[in-house]
């Protein structure tokens, strides 16, 4: 199957299906079903949003209503990002992964600017810039044509996505640099 995949779509499959599949459904969607702990634990590491809020805000419990809303949210956010592991050539299909990283990097970006998200959510801010860098840069250099009929307007939609992404991670960078110089 990846005999014929240049190195750079094998590399962006591998990311979706443990980025996709294994951290937005196994450990978002069913961990908590499996261990209160470990669900605790990994919203605490990496998504601290997904406890309910930050300072003087209370905590959401492990399958509360704010929780598994979360939990769907990265339902959502899996399909577009498993999607492309079955349909690697459509660049729409590519388009609306990169389209779910910029998503996501906004609310990242508005939660540690506007609602004080800990430092730590850095991490998965850096994350979508880096994925979704992967998938244009995958997408623009498209070696041997790997991706048939490249539409150059979708092309320039994910370049400028991939730009507002980094650009959601200047905004955390800044408000995090700011915060950590007020405390």
């Amino acid at each position: 199957m990846f005999d014929s995949y240049p190195t750079i779509f094998i590399v962006a499959t591998v990311m979706w299906v443990i980025h996709g599949f294994i951290l937005d459904i196994v450990v978002i969607g069913v961990l908590p079903f499996l261990s209160v702990v470990a669900s605790d634990a990994q919203r605490a590491d990496k998504f601290p949003w997904a406890l309910g809020g930050y300072t003087n805000y209370p905590t959401v419990p492990n399958l509360a209503p704010t929780h598994r809303r979360f939990i769907a949210e990265n339902a959502a956010y899996a399909v577009m990002r498993i999607a492309p592991i079955f349909f690697i050539t459509n660049q729409a299909v590519l388009c609306i992964a990169v389209l779910s990283y910029f998503i996501e990097g906004v609310t990242i970006a508005w939660e540690i600017n506007a609602h004080s998200a800990p430092a730590n959510s850095m991490l998965p801010q850096t994350l979508m810039g880096v994925f979704c860098t992967i998938v244009t840069y995958a997408a623009t250099s498209n070696p041997g044509d790997f991706i048939e009929n490249s539409d150059p307007d979708v092309l320039l939609a994910m370049q400028v996505l991939c730009g507002l992404t980094w650009a959601c991670w200047v905004v955390g960078a800044a408000a995090t640099a700011r915060k950590s110089k007020t405390s």
